[in-house]
């Protein structure tokens, strides 16, 4: 695993901390729902505080009209929002204060979707985020969402 050094972050540190996650050594991702959904690193921006996370839809995840449950697609979002807020509060815990979800298309069985996160404001104890969730056929926005984390005093291993 490796270990993120918060005095000296970069655009290949990020890039290290975040690929962990496609070889399943990436401890907040092998427990509880994110070990269901199995997020992958898909890319990231040091500079612009992005994230794109890619999320394959699983038969387990769909509504009963054959689409993904909506409330999958606001965990897509506050699962690439919460390791993007992560990596810049850094050691850090952080928690989600709202989330704000608009649905545009369908997201079917078989699709892959790609949330991508940016970091718009990064204050002490508040980060403000906008996302996108699109799908890699035909590159459909299927979904926006808005979202305010808190950065908690109390710290973590990861």
């Amino acid at each position: 695993m490796v270990v993120f050094d918060h005095r000296n972050p970069s655009q290949a540190d990020m890039e290290a901390w975040f690929s962990q996650m496609n070889n399943s050594e990436f401890p907040m991702t092998n427990v509880g729902v994110l070990d269901l959904l199995s997020p992958r690193f898909t890319g990231c921006n040091f500079e612009k505080k992005e994230l794109v996370l890619s999320f394959d839809v699983k038969s387990w995840e769909l509504n009963p009209e054959g689409g993904l449950h909506g409330g999958i697609i606001v965990t897509g979002f506050d699962t690439t929002f919460g390791l993007l807020c992560h990596y810049y509060a850094k050691p850090n815990m952080v928690c989600t204060i709202n989330i704000n979800t608009t649905f545009l298309k369908p997201i079917l069985p078989n699709d892959t979707v790609d949330y991508h996160a940016r970091i718009i404001s990064h204050g002490k104890n508040v980060v403000s985020m906008v996302g996108e969730a699109r799908l890699k056929r035909e590159d459909i926005l299927a979904a926006t969402a808005t979202t305010t984390f808190m950065v908690l005093d109390k710290q973590n291993n990861f």
